[in-house]
Order: structure tokens, then sequence, then C-alpha cells
């Protein structure tokens, strides 16, 4: 078992300016699914009236939700959407793995970021590695869905969200991620 360390907690303050910095905010298959469901939506509608599907700079295809004037589900700096919330939302700011020193360098275009209040460690922030995980294997298959397929479909984004839905039930390999995760965040902070 590795040695404890004690990485720092962020505590959201909700100024909700990173929920409007961004064009658009990526949407896993099971995302597409949890929010539909949560706001009362076919995952047809919910995709036709919030997303599409965007090619990013590294030349992946991903689903998005359209925020030309920050996300659509930001109501008074407060996510409408919270239970739902797609995981990469859940996983922010935690997932760079960055030490928070090094972290506070790319958040300061957030001048109200409660990061920017933290002490300046060599540590990245305390994150719930298995979440991430999951986060990886939720893109990885949503990456894969959208190679194969222009834009949303609901019978195959059906058949691919269960398939994904199985790939999360398999422990091991969350474990084996978690891991591997682990080891990431220790290598940039060993540097």
């Amino acid at each position: 078992m590795p040695e404890a360390r004690n990485e720092p907690k962020f505590e959201c303050e909700c100024c909700g300016l990173c929920c409007r910095r961004d064009p658009y905010y990526a949407v896993s298959l099971l995302d597409i699914r949890n929010i539909s469901m949560g706001l009362g939506l076919r995952p047809e509608e919910f995709f036709r009236q919030y997303c599409d599907v965007v090619t990013t700079p590294g030349g992946f295809r991903y689903s998005v939700i359209l925020a030309p004037d920050g996300c659509p589900f930001l109501k008074n700096a407060l996510c409408g959407i919270h239970l739902v919330k797609p995981i990469g939302c859940w996983v922010f700011p935690e997932s760079s793995l960055l030490p928070v020193r090094d972290l506070k360098k790319h958040v300061n275009a957030i001048p109200t970021c409660a990061i920017l209040k933290m002490p300046d460690v060599d540590l990245p922030l305390a994150a719930d590695l298995e979440l991430l995980a999951a986060r990886d294997i939720q893109f990885e298959h949503t990456k894969q869905y959208f190679a194969q397929h222009d834009s949303f479909e609901e019978r195959p984004w059906r058949e691919a969200t269960d398939r994904l839905a199985e790939k999360l039930r398999d422990a091991a390999e969350i474990t084996r991620r978690a891991e591997a995760i682990r080891a990431r965040a220790e290598a940039l902070t060993s540097r």
C-alpha cells in the first residue's frame, strides 16, 4: 500500500466562472442518459436541444453540451443539474493531477476560484481515483462511439451505453486504472 499523502482538499466556493469559461463541456454517453433522465427528456431530445459533436484540438470526436454563453444549466452560479452533472464536472479541478502550485498557474484566468486561496504545495488536490478511472472509461467509450457515428443516433447510442455501463461494473478494471492514475500523479509531483 502506498504511503498516505496529505493532499489538500478543494472546497468550491461556487463562483460559477468555471462553468462560463468554455464554449462547450464534454458529456459521455452515460452523461447523456443521466442528464436526459434528470431533465425528463428523451436522450435524443436532450442531445438535439443542448448538445453537438465536436472535434477536439487533439483530433477526437466527442459529444458536448454547447455553452456559447456559459453552461445552459448554470443557475445563479450553481449547477442546475448537480445530481446528474457530467462526469468531467464531478472530477474538476482534481482531475488535473497537477500539484496545487502548478494548478494555480492554470486557474489564474478564474480570479475568484478557491484554488487561488490555497497554499502553494507540491501535491495534487485530493481526488477520488476510482471516479477518475470511471471518467477515463466513459470518455474512451464516447470517443469510440463518435469515431464510428457521425452524430447521435438513439438505438446505437443505447447499445453503446449499455456496454459502457457493463464495463464500469468491472471493479478490477476500475482498481487497476485508479492505481495507474495514482502512479501518474506521483510522477507529476516527484519531478
